[in-house]
């Protein structure tokens, strides 16, 4: 099952990290003479942590990884998933060697925690991780501050109820947080997978801020059922770019103010489509978005208005019913056989030398 990669490509042709989750395998991957890429090494988790999902790239190049599980059982009552004990982070060179690792566990703590996504801010010696299960039943809602330095986990937050444009509770707006994402003004902004945002402040001070600053509804605006799944967002300028996956739309936010997120425009998908990752070309205004929940036959090609916001199928790709649409259902492999390739994240390679 292939699953997380690298959000951005490493820069001086440093191999790529990419998962194959059910297999728990790490894969480096040589991207430096692309169209043309191979497989260079393959890591498996340090015991006793089990199940890799996300990386983040230090300046130096080392790669903060993250692991969902750990062998033994989970502090969940009643949950049987094993192995099902508290997700953990680590740190690998470039190369993929292990340098240290350290649990995400709390002690006393009810819920499971599963590292979910990492954001490391060297500038203040800091990481921030949430928590959001995969395959797993159980998970804490919580986000976690890291002290880079030393790798000690500094603090465990309880993502707080959202709230309703009337003041009433939104309890689940804040379940499964999933991408925190640095802003401009050294705040950190979070979308929960239930498509509430939360806004991460003094995060490098004693006692770290989270308050819910907003939602994003389904996509029937008038409708009482919510359908959501807020998942790997990318951030261009003051644009946050935002998977919608349940819904089936990719939904843009003007967070030029953190603290007062709007919303200023939505592209709806293909109904059997659940938009789940946003990456950005770096050569280009195009974003290529995969999608999730055994949907990933493909993925769509988007162009961005960076003034506007504005979303728009790059009619150059694909064509017939779907515009903007690269069909993966019938590939031919170098190996010789053929078949559907699962498409769930993705990055746009450099133009080949010439």
């Amino acid at each position: 099952m292939p699953h997380h990669m690298e959000y951005e490509l490493p820069a001086g042709r440093r191999l790529l990290f990419a998962n194959a989750h059910h297999a728990e395998a790490t894969m480096l991957v040589d991207v430096s003479r692309a169209p043309s890429v191979s497989i260079k090494r393959s890591l498996q988790p340090p015991p006793p942590f089990r199940f890799t999902h996300d990386y983040a790239r230090m300046p130096n190049g080392n790669v903060l990884m993250g692991f969902l599980r750990s062998d033994g059982a989970s502090p969940k009552a009643g949950d049987g998933l094993i192995p099902g004990g508290h997700g953990g982070l680590a740190e690998y060179t470039a190369e993929g060697e292990l340098l240290r690792v350290a649990s995400a566990a709390v002690p006393g703590g009810p819920e499971p925690i599963r590292t979910y996504a990492i954001l490391p801010l060297p500038a203040l010696d800091r990481i921030v991780t949430t928590s959001a299960r995969m395959m797993e039943e159980h998970s804490a809602d919580v986000v976690q501050i890291w002290r880079y330095s030393d790798f000690s986990l500094l603090k465990t937050i309880k993502v707080p109820d959202g709230r309703k444009i009337d003041g009433s509770p939104l309890d689940w707006a804040g379940m499964l947080p999933f991408g925190p994402r640095l802003m401009t003004d050294g705040s950190i902004l979070i979308n929960s997978y239930m498509c509430g945002f939360y806004r991460l402040t003094d995060v490098a001070s004693a006692e770290p801020r989270l308050t819910h600053v907003y939602d994003i509804q389904g996509r029937d605006l008038m409708s009482t059922s919510t359908l959501v799944g807020c998942s790997v967002p990318v951030v261009i300028g003051h644009h946050w770019i935002m998977p919608v996956a349940w819904s089936q739309m990719v939904v843009v936010l003007d967070v030029a103010e953190p603290s007062r997120p709007r919303e200023i425009a939505r592209l709806m998908m293909p109904a059997d489509f659940n938009a789940h990752w946003a990456a950005k070309d770096p050569f280009s205004n195009r974003i290529v978005i995969g999608a999730e929940t055994q949907k990933e036959k493909g993925v769509f090609v988007l162009l961005h208005d960076p003034a506007t916001g504005e979303l728009t199928f790059d009619a150059s790709v694909g064509g017939g019913s779907a515009s903007g649409y690269i069909d993966l259902s019938n590939q031919c492999w170098t190996h010789g056989e053929s078949g559907a390739a699962r498409a769930h994240s993705a990055l746009f390679l450099p133009e080949p030398a010439r």
